[in-house]
């Protein structure tokens, strides 16, 4: 158990989160041709993402008449939280919808095996409720699973936070290989997960 958490402590500093498969789909969206590079790594999105300055985009929630204020405060933490890892990371924010937004960051690679992950997950969950009781919004699991590539090892975990009528899905990426790892923090209104554009990433 000591190891457990050992390596849970190790993984939620460096933002890398492995969870257990379970065999829910998730969703899924017709690209355009919308790409982004990062650590040479070639990220696609839906038409409208725009690379963004966290003080923009700080600036432009800040100013945000819609929405809950509280969902609007859980999105500047999830900055600060990026910003704590001390790692290099790029946003991109829907030019439509600020709420849209998403966060690519560097990650170390951690070596899990199947058993280790579902341990890891649980202890992330719960880490994660807690979190949300402290922010005062409402957490639910979605769905968690990981798939493989030919050069890639993917961690996914999807999950709803809402307040009152309110609510957003969020989905957190891990691509590792041996060469390094890139993490991906997914927001929207929309239930979008980006799921088939991470695994032709992860092919690559």
């Amino acid at each position: 158990m000591k190891k457990i958490l050992l390596l849970l402590s190790v993984i939620l500093l460096t933002g890398c989160e492995y969870i257990s498969s379970e065999k829910k789909a998730s969703s899924e969206v017709n690209y355009k041709k919308n790409t982004f590079e990062f650590k040479e790594n070639t990220i696609t999105l839906t038409n409208g993402y725009i690379k963004m300055s966290p003080e923009e985009f700080t600036s432009r929630l800040d100013s945000l008449k819609t929405g809950s204020p509280k969902l609007k405060k859980v999105a500047i933490e999830e900055l600060e939280k990026i910003q704590a890892k001390k790692v290099d990371f790029e946003l991109f924010v829907h030019e439509k919808n600020i709420e849209n937004y998403v966060f690519i960051y560097a990650c170390d690679y951690f070596q899990l095996d199947e058993d280790r992950a579902a341990n890891v997950v649980t202890a992330l969950s719960n880490q994660l409720k807690m979190e949300s009781t402290k922010q005062k919004v409402r957490y639910k699991r979605i769905h968690g699973r990981f798939f493989f590539t030919p050069t890639s090892k993917v961690v996914k975990l999807k999950y709803l936070k809402a307040f009152e009528k309110e609510k957003k899905f969020q989905t957190e990426y891990i691509v590792a290989s041996k060469s390094g790892g890139i993490g991906l923090l997914i927001s929207n209104l929309e239930n979008v997960d980006f799921e088939s554009s991470i695994k032709r990433l992860a092919a690559k």
